[in-house]
């Protein structure tokens, strides 16, 4: 009786392993039959009829095509002047993460310090009575500003943290794969 119970899981899992697709196939399974099924016309210069209007000129057909050919190796410049800007764009945002994450990294390890400071200040304070009835005040003014400046250095983390994730997200909409 196990073992056919045991059989019967076996296979009701094969089965749901087999059935299961993923998200991603899924989608791109519905992307290919949206554009195989799609009949509309694609309208853009290239498709567009140009009016043929007689013209005055007379121009043989081989200036024409020369001027085609120019014209499209001024897109293709442009087109190469597009992606090299796009490049630079890119190199600029990768270099603007990794000093925001230097910066992160940098205000961590400062507010790591500072609040490992304050305990071993604390601890020592706290491990000698006399210096407890002595210093209670001023004990208690150098506190408040260690924590002032924690929570200050938080903040700033903070913000910095912030800012790499925005930053994260600029690349990750620019198309550059995620470190």
């Amino acid at each position: 009786m196990k073992k056919l119970l045991l059989i019967f899981a076996v296979c009701l899992f094969g089965a749901a392993a087999y059935a299961q697709q993923s998200l991603g196939d899924v989608a791109r399974a519905n992307r290919a039959k949206k554009h195989a099924s799609s009949s509309a016309i694609k309208l853009d210069d290239e498709t567009m009829p140009r009016s043929s209007t007689p013209s005055a000129s007379s121009e043989p057909e081989t200036a024409k095509k020369a001027d085609d050919k120019s014209t499209d190796a001024d897109k293709e410049a442009a087109k190469k002047d597009a992606a090299a800007a796009q490049k630079q764009k890119n190199e600029d945002l990768k270099k603007q993460i990794d000093d925001e994450k230097k910066e992160v990294a940098t205000l961590q390890r400062e507010l790591d310090i500072a609040q490992r400071e304050a305990k071993l200040r604390a601890a020592a304070f706290y491990g000698d009575a006399g210096t407890m009835l002595r210093d209670q005040a001023k004990f208690a003014e150098d506190t408040r500003k260690e924590q002032d400046e924690i929570n200050g250095k938080k903040q700033a983390l903070e913000t910095a943290q912030q800012k790499l994730t925005d930053l994260q997200e600029q690349a990750r909409k620019a198309g550059l794969p995620s470190e």
